[in-house]
């Protein structure tokens, strides 16, 4: 009996760190484990693929390109425009070289679509398959003029075969496009290799009382979470306690310097303590070990799945969070996981402190880990970019 030859999966993740790289990698870890799948891995260096996976190249990272100014700026503009097309180039590279069936791409993106997408779909004319995580599906952040931004949705669409999302969502394609799937995914949860810290050892190790209420903000430090609305009104409730623990955000957002001096002026400083820089995974069980509560308390913009919050499952650890109509709105609220407070109302934050303070939570951490399976994940994309005939397509 011939064997039978795998098919090649082209993984195309183009992060270097942070949730997206996280996802990423989560996510072909599972799919190596489907039967006939042979998963080929095109990251940056720094950025390992899945053990049965197949490294095909090193995408090039872009230098550090820090600084004020319109130079700076327009800098950073042609920086990202290289970014963007150089790493497409480097795909259409190893898609000619190792011919694979059916390509994936980590998270959708249009920035500069015009300009690379052709590529893409080139290949998919000769019949090579093309699917992409829509991590954001409501495209609202405009870069541009308006119509190059709408052609830019538009162009990043119309390369693929299969848009995978996170909950059901009508996507706004800018204009139609038949062949194009929608499936449903879960994000799945991480697990983090760490140390479980005994709750009044980790407090003890952070300076913190044992028996104060303690917050966490966990992730990149930027202006979307409303960190800088949280830290205010903690003059409110000179009880609870802060860490923040994660990696200043780059591109005009707020610094870390920003927070503490906020912090300084609302006399609430010496409740707070700060990790500024990125956490390695190992060290994660410190910072979830001490808190009693994880913040997610991002602005009305966010409409995605929160990675933090699939880790927060593995510490079983409570939140209070607040966002758009999405699927972390759905799953906190699903699965009774904490607090959802209107972003636009800070009432409605104060009231969520007040009630996570007092009222003892049930969160259903077990329904929620059963509904968020990344073999379950990796099964939908291989059985969508392979065959299944029976997808809902719109």
């Amino acid at each position: 009996m011939p064997q039978l030859v795998p098919k090649r999966l082209l993984i195309f993740c183009p992060y270097s760190a942070g949730g997206l790289a996280d996802y990423g990698r989560a996510q072909a870890r599972a799919i190596t484990t489907a039967e006939d799948i042979e998963v080929l891995w095109l990251a940056p260096a720094n950025l390992e693929g899945p053990t049965d996976s197949r490294r095909v190249g090193a995408l090039k990272q872009a230098g550090n390109r820090a600084g004020k100014g319109i130079r700076s700026r327009i800098k950073r503009a042609l920086g990202f425009l290289g970014d963007c097309t150089g790493a497409v180039a480097q795909l259409d590279d190893v898609i000619r070289r190792e011919a694979p069936e059916a390509v994936l791409l980590v998270s959708y993106s249009e920035y500069f679509a015009p300009l690379w997408a052709w590529k893409l779909r080139q290949w998919r004319r000769r019949g090579i398959r093309f699917g992409a995580v829509v991590h954001d599906p409501v495209r609202d952040h405009q870069v541009g003029p308006r119509f190059w931004h709408r052609w830019s949705i538009a162009a990043a669409y119309s390369c693929l075969d299969v848009a995978f999302v996170h909950e059901p969502i009508q996507l706004d394609t800018v204009r139609p496009m038949p062949g194009l799937r929608t499936v449903v995914i879960p994000h799945g949860l991480y697990e983090f290799q760490t140390e479980r810290w005994d709750r009044n050892d980790a407090r003890r190790k952070l300076e913190l009382p044992l028996e104060a209420p303690v917050f966490l903000s966990f992730g990149h430090i930027r202006d979307g979470k409303n960190l800088g609305q949280f830290i205010q009104m903690m003059a409110e409730f000179p009880e609870i306690y802060l860490i923040v623990a994660g990696k200043e955000q780059s591109g005009g957002q707020k610094q870390a310097s920003y927070y503490k001096e906020l912090a300084l002026a609302c006399c609430v400083d010496s409740r707070i303590r700060w990790d500024v820089r990125h956490v390695p995974e190992s060290e994660t069980g410190l910072f979830f070990g001490a808190a009693d509560h994880l913040l997610l308390t991002y602005s009305s913009d966010f409409r995605s799945a929160s990675g933090v919050l699939a880790a927060a499952a593995q510490f079983e650890t409570p939140v209070l969070a607040s966002g758009g109509e999405g699927p972390m709105k759905s799953a906190i609220q699903r699965y009774r996981l904490g607090h959802f407070a209107d972003p636009s109302d800070p009432n409605s934050l104060r009231a969520g402190i007040q009630e996570v303070l007092t009222l003892p939570s049930k969160p259903d951490w077990e329904g929620f880990t059963k509904a968020h399976s990344w073999d379950v994940n990796a099964s939908a994309v291989v059985k969508a970019l392979f065959g299944g005939s029976d997808l809902k397509r719109y």
